[in-house]
């Protein structure tokens, strides 16, 4: 891991966290695992934000069920106290049979401020499971509208932001994890992206967005790879969660106050990059009983096509999974 200094927020890091690499993308291996080459001309992903992983089992199972040739998860952990000091990916890579690929998006650092179900000491971050060997794999940084290690007492951020950060003291941003597979004599390029909802509204989302596209589309070739984007984005912005939280623009990127922040990106913010979506923007897979539902989960497909798709049951996380059925265009 790079050098941290002796005091300020690395200072707080524990011996496992300090053996840890920000730059590394971890492989965790199922037991048994033998290496094949190439995905099938019609594959499925799926995207789910597993909440940190509490029950790996359980997961596991549902992971089994829907059988995703590759699985882009976000807010998995690996040695905190709040779910066991587990790797999550590693278990959940032996329970499936698929490879596991992990990048750190926080160190996530013990602090009395902490409840039990935030408990740290470890890392999470985003990851693939994948059915066959990848030809490369790769981290891609996102735009961040702050900085989560030394923002906490920054009088230019809002009050509730600062609130937010020193409970949840942590280390890094927020970033994608993908991976390039063949499709035969194509080449399919996967990533899994968590976007930021403490901070930045639909305007920062955007940002990371692109970010990660811009990313993608130096490694796309003149072959025109099909790029997927799948994850989090953390669409929530409505009139609804306008009641609750402030980091909310009602007229963001020129959005009517009427319409969903879900509902801009179909219409709007997604078509200019080329990138789509085969679910409406009503296909929800987060709520807060009895009111609140909103689509916050996404896989945005370039130079593919869908032709299947699906929403899952709530298992042992508060977002639901999906997944799509596609083949490379052309």
């Amino acid at each position: 891991m790079e050098a941290f200094a002796s005091t300020g927020p690395a200072s707080a890091l524990n011996e496992f966290q300090r053996s840890l690499e920000f730059g590394c993308i971890y492989r965790k291996e199922p037991k048994g695992w033998i290496p094949r080459d190439g995905i099938a001309a019609c594959f499925r992903i799926l995207s789910w934000n597993i909440e940190r992983g509490y029950d790996p089992a359980q997961l596991a199972e549902t992971i089994r069920k829907l059988q995703p040739d590759i699985a882009c998860l976000q807010e998995v952990d690996w040695g905190n106290e709040r779910t066991g000091r587990r790797d999550v990916l590693q278990e959940l890579a032996d329970q499936t049979g698929m490879l596991g690929l992990f990048g750190i998006e926080f160190l996530e650092l013990a602090s009395s401020a902490r409840t039990r179900r935030l408990a740290g000491g470890g890392a999470t971050g985003n990851a693939l499971l994948c059915r066959v060997e990848p030809n490369a794999i790769f981290r891609l940084g996102l735009t961040t509208p702050f900085d989560w290690a030394h923002d906490a007492d920054n009088s230019a951020l809002p009050a509730r932001v600062r609130r937010r950060l020193r409970r949840e003291r942590r280390i890094g941003q927020r970033f994608g994890v993908g991976a390039e597979f063949a499709v035969g004599s194509r080449k399919l390029i996967a990533c899994s992206v968590h976007f930021e909802d403490k901070f930045g509204g639909v305007s920062a989302r955007l940002g990371q967005f692109r970010s990660a596209a811009d990313a993608i589309g130096a490694r796309e070739g003149a072959d025109k790879a099909m790029a997927i984007i799948a994850g989090d984005f953390n669409t929530f912005d409505s009139r609804l969660a306008r009641l609750r939280s402030g980091d909310t623009s009602a007229t963001a990127l020129g959005r009517p106050p009427h319409v969903s922040e879900a509902e801009w990106w179909k219409r709007r913010l997604l078509p200019p990059t080329g990138f789509c979506d085969p679910f409406d923007s009503g296909a929800w897979t987060f709520c807060v009983p009895p009111l609140f539902r909103a689509k916050l989960d996404w896989i945005a497909i370039r130079n593919g096509v869908a032709y299947g798709r699906g929403v899952g049951a709530f298992s042992s996380s508060d977002h639901r999974p999906i997944w799509a059925d596609m083949a490379i265009r052309g």
